[in-house]
């Protein structure tokens, strides 16, 4: 085992073996790539958005209460009820309950804009058109909702449910890439840990470095020379005749 590599010691034998890298970075990415196509399900997204304006004409006090001192809290109330049970049944059965009530809770995502009185909805899921679906039918639920429940002066839709058909996951590109470079990483740990465990002598500089001791001489290495097979064949022929 070799007691002490340097950098210059490891990049030398990253760069002797550089195929063994560059092999492990294509199977890690080419699997990466595969299981992000093949066992990732695609996750799609629908967004919309309410603006409420809880103002009516009541006394001053009524208002204080009624905002709850802070927009995000009235809007974070707001938020709550949308996913109540009470109103996520009739979403539900907009979707001719193919989907539970804790489902449809699951794939909802509600917040507050830069604490103002917009309500994001983001709603998510793998199918595309119900996630469309879904979040149609809580914008078509919700300002009455609203307003009933919190008397609140008005509720308007600033975005109505977007469509689409690209997935949000996963990024197959970006997972590829990932998987490269682990692929990379795995290649040049692998490379120093077979390094690391290999005693073998290779040449002279090693006994040096080791022992710290001159070296006498070195048995050269002799490389054979292909033998023509036919050669003998055809000198025994020539010494018949």
């Amino acid at each position: 085992m070799n007691e002490q590599l340097s950098i210059l010691d490891i990049i030398d034998m990253l760069l002797r073996k550089w195929m063994v890298i560059v092999v492990s970075a294509v199977l890690v990415g080419i699997f990466a790539f595969v299981y992000s196509e093949v066992f990732i399900s695609p996750v799609y997204s629908s967004k919309a958005s309410l603006y409420v304006n809880s103002s009516r004409e009541v006394t001053s006090t009524e208002i204080s209460t009624a905002n709850m001192n802070s927009s995000r809290q009235l809007v974070m109330t707001y938020a709550e009820i949308l996913q109540a049970r009470t109103f996520l049944e009739k979403v539900a059965q907009d979707m001719n309950n193919k989907y539970t009530v804790n489902e449809i809770k699951s794939m909802i995502t509600m917040e507050a804009l830069n604490e103002t009185e917009i309500l994001s909805i983001t709603v998510k899921g793998t199918n595309a058109d119900d996630v469309y679906k879904i979040t149609r039918s809580i914008i078509k639920y919700a300002p009455d909702e609203l307003i009933r429940v919190v008397e609140a002066g008005s509720v308007k839709v600033l975005d109505n449910a977007s469509e689409t058909n690209t997935p949000i996951s996963p990024n197959i590109r970006q997972n590829t890439f990932i998987g490269i470079f682990i692929g990379i990483l795995l290649g040049a740990f692998i490379i120093i840990v077979l390094e690391l465990f290999d005693t073998r002598i290779k040449n002279g500089n090693e006994i040096r470095q080791r022992y710290e001791e001159p070296l006498l001489g070195e048995i050269p290495s002799f490389v054979r020379k292909d033998i023509d097979p036919n050669s003998n064949n055809q000198s025994g022929r020539r010494a018949n005749k």
